[in-house]
């Protein structure tokens, strides 16, 4: 999935991520959370979508791409939390947090095929005297289609099938040993011009 797509909903939708000036933001990307508290700058609450697992099923048919898959990410929120080191304050604040998130989130889809996002639960990531890190998290069911695979680009490349050329053995009803074809071939069919 595009996080940016996510990123400018969050910015869009979610008032407590209102951007303090157009040079600071308050919803940025990242890949992974461990690399965020060493390195982050924005101001706080502030979050950061980060992508996480695939989780697909087995494939529906053995001769067919056709697969159902959510795609997860999380949306790692910073709170400041120096007004009361145990976290009380900023835990209150998370309800009202994620209920913005869920209006901005729940039910969206980012490109035309996803279903729409849902929550799939959220937990704290990490707690000191200057902030809390918790993580939300959503999966965007899609399904993995022929337009996906290798098989339907190296079929569109096939020549088109322009002639179909049959030779007809008809079987002996009464033939020893067995009743089957002889080998002769007594007609032919031959249809052209199938793809003009």
């Amino acid at each position: 999935m595009k996080m940016n797509l996510i990123i400018d909903q969050l910015r869009t939708l979610c008032p407590a991520f209102a951007a303090v000036a157009p040079a600071l933001p308050r919803v940025a990307g990242a890949a992974e959370f461990k690399v965020i508290p060493e390195t982050q700058a924005l101001p706080v609450p502030c979050a950061f979508v980060i992508p996480l697992e695939d989780s697909p099923e087995p494939p529906k048919a053995m001769n067919a791409v056709r697969q159902e898959m959510v795609e997860s990410f999380a949306v790692v929120v910073a709170l400041d939390n120096t007004p009361d080191e145990r976290g009380q304050a900023s835990a209150t604040s998370l309800h009202d947090l994620r209920a913005e998130l869920w209006r901005a989130l729940l039910g969206w889809r980012p490109e035309a095929h996803y279903d729409g996002i849902r929550y799939e639960g959220g937990s704290l990531l990490e707690l000191d005297r200057k902030r809390m890190w918790y993580r939300f998290e959503f999966g965007a069911p899609m399904e993995i289609g022929p337009s996906d695979g290798w098989e339907e680009g190296m079929v569109a490349a096939l020549p088109k099938l322009q002639t179909v050329h049959t030779n007809v053995d008809v079987i002996e009803p009464i033939a020893f040993p067995a009743p089957g074809p002889d080998g002769r071939i007594e007609f032919q069919v031959r249809v052209s011009n199938l793809n003009p």
